[in-house]
């Protein structure tokens, strides 16, 4: 009975372990994305069938929204290297709790951010269209 405990102590520590191993091994410290359709719109582009309004609309976005989003990812990883040193250094508690909410703040613009952009496509696109996009991005996950 001992050693069934000692056994799944130990495979509950590694599964545990894994998705914050990964987030290390490809240097990401953020949240990853509930939703990433514009990989799929871009691999998908002829398949789906743009029309140039469709297009213009979605390379409208592209060329504005990730931008925005990069520098708020930026933001967010320097804070999130600030909050290490604070606890490291064992800064105050209430400018630990601040970082905290500043970068609690900023991954919930990211989340947001993503949601407006399925928001965007689902508006651009046909129907049917939106479907097949869902449809490959889910096969994918």
């Amino acid at each position: 009975m001992k050693n069934f405990r000692l056994m799944s102590a130990a495979v509950l520590s590694l599964a545990l372990a894994l998705p914050v191993a990964s987030q290390a091994a490809d240097g990401r410290e953020l949240s990853a994305p509930i939703v990433e359709l514009m990989p799929h719109v871009k691999k998908m582009g002829a398949e789906l069938k743009l029309n140039a309004e469709q297009q213009a609309k979605i390379d409208a976005w592209r060329a504005e929204t990730p931008i925005k989003r990069k520098a708020i990812e930026d933001e967010t990883l320097n804070m999130r290297k600030q909050l290490r040193e604070a606890i490291l250094s064992g800064a105050d508690q209430a400018v630990r709790d601040d970082l905290i909410k500043q970068i609690a703040a900023n991954e919930a613009t990211l989340l947001g951010m993503r949601s407006k952009c399925t928001d965007m496509l689902r508006a651009t696109l046909s129907a049917e269209q939106f479907t097949k996009l869902v449809e490959s991005y889910k096969a994918s996950h």
